[in-house]
């Protein structure tokens, strides 16, 4: 959680902006790498500009410090990154940087996110109609596959858009990989991000609407791009891997995937976090964690379980307000790690073994030997069991070596540590490691050689005795 989320909508100011379709202008890509700003100033550092995007079209350089975007003060990255989403291709752009002691005025015309090609796949923007609004969707399809299996990926927590990422980004090389091994590949963003028009915002919303969204994707897929549940694979990666089997239960696909995912309740998820995850990563002393741990569980149950919002708890009692802060990201606001606050209560309420037990499909419960995020790999042995239990034969557990949770190559868990430790504590990563989509490609494939397990009796087993 400390890692995971905070990780993620840094990832989100890479690139910052979204993708086309008939109905939805496409948005601008600011394309540039942010980081926070110096010790004892403010606003966004501009650390890598790329070529290409509009950071570089208007002048923007590698070491600039923006503090104003549109006429607004920029205080910290999510400021940029929140003006630059905003735009769209042409429209006029503001941006004043501190340059080597002065603020200096860069202006001029947004430029357009790119397009996403791919070798032998087309590529097919469209648009998703959701509360009133529209949310972009991308189907990707290898040209040489009549009707092929598709992969639906529910991506993870934060609020970042799946269009047009860096060539390294770990979504775009799971899509490239499973492309030449034959399989479709279908992404929608997240209400209120890329090229979405007129639904609510990402980071405001709560899970009963994330799901909607994805829900009526689902339901897009199949009824407007004419893709037989029979042929469709869900992903669920990280949080995703909490609403795959929920939409599963609803209308079984072909197959549920999960990498990096929960099975566990998710406040007690959160403390297992707090508890372990900075010895797993840099040794730190796991007494002294657990100990504070324990002292945060009545904050927990109150927030989890009693669903008080975080300004109560903290004007309450303000040692609630800086443990918010610390194991929680909360900004002062409605935001715990970027989403809304009701959005994580919910997560805590979800009937995850039930949603398994009744999604009548193949499942894969995928663990990265190295991913400290999703902690070990109970959850994921467990969520393989259910499903085998009640549908023998369905159910498949692998873990990916020396993986971590961005499905990338960081070496094993002994490995990782050293690596974060030597750059006091900065969480390592790599490539995407292929592996992953070697692993989903071959489940695909053996499922796609069998008659669905929706068709498969379940076994019946007694009701508990009160």
């Amino acid at each position: 959680m400390r890692w995971l989320l905070p990780l993620a909508a840094a990832t989100a100011a890479l690139l910052a902006v979204p993708a086309t379709g008939a109905n939805l202008p496409r948005k601008a890509a600011l394309a540039v790498r942010l980081g926070p700003a110096p010790q004892g100033t403010s606003g966004a550092l501009a650390v890598e500009v790329f070529p290409g995007g509009t950071a570089s079209a208007i002048g923007l350089r590698n070491g600039d410090l923006v503090v104003s975007a549109g006429g607004r003060p920029v205080t910290r990255s999510a400021d940029l990154v929140a003006y630059a989403s905003s735009l769209h291709a042409g429209e006029k752009v503001e941006i004043t940087v501190r340059r080597d002691g002065r603020d200096v005025r860069l202006g001029g015309k947004a430029k357009p996110r790119p397009l996403e090609a791919y070798a032998d796949a087309t590529v097919d923007y469209g648009a998703v109609p959701f509360r009133g609004g529209l949310i972009r969707d991308i189907l990707v399809s290898p040209k040489a596959v009549a009707n092929p299996p598709v992969l639906f990926l529910l991506q993870g927590f934060s609020c970042a858009s799946i269009d047009s990422g860096p060539p390294e980004d770990s979504y775009r090389r799971l899509g490239e990989e499973l492309l030449k091994r034959g399989v479709a590949y279908y992404r929608v963003e997240k209400p209120g991000l890329g090229d979405s028009s007129g639904t609510p915002a990402c980071a405001d919303i709560d899970f009963t609407a994330e799901l909607e969204a994805f829900r009526a994707a689902y339901k897009h897929l199949i009824e407007d791009r004419h893709v037989d549940p029979d042929r469709i694979f869900m992903f669920g990666h990280s949080l995703g891997g909490l609403e795959a089997p929920l939409l599963a239960a609803e209308t079984p696909p072909r197959g549920v995937a999960a990498y990096g995912t929960v099975l566990r309740n998710w406040a007690d998820y959160h403390l297992d976090i707090d508890r372990y995850q900075t010895f797993l990563a840099n040794g730190t002393d796991p007494g002294e964690a657990a100990a504070a741990t324990e002292r945060d569980r009545e904050l927990f149950r109150r927030f989890y379980f009693g669903k008080e919002a975080p300004a109560q708890l903290a004007a309450g009692n303000p040692a609630y307000g800086a443990a918010m802060r610390e194991v929680m990201g909360w900004d002062g606001t409605d935001r715990l790690f970027g989403r809304n606050y009701r959005f994580m209560q919910e997560l805590a309420g979800l009937p995850l073994a039930s949603a398994w037990r009744r999604a009548k499909t193949n499942v894969l419960a995928l663990y990265g030997e190295s991913d400290i995020v999703a902690i070990d790999d109970r959850d994921h042995k467990m969520i393989a069991d259910i499903a085998d239990f009640y549908r023998p034969g369905s159910g498949r557990f692998v873990e990916v070596a020396k993986t971590g949770h961005g499905m990338t190559l960081v070496g094993n868990r002994h490995e990782y540590r050293e690596k974060a430790m030597a750059a006091e504590g900065a969480p390592p990563d790599g490539p995407f490691n292929p592996q992953v989509a070697e692993i989903l490609a071959g489940w695909i494939k053996d499922s796609m050689e069998r008659p669905p397990v929706r068709l498969q009796a379940e076994r019946q087993v007694p009701a508990p005795q009160s």
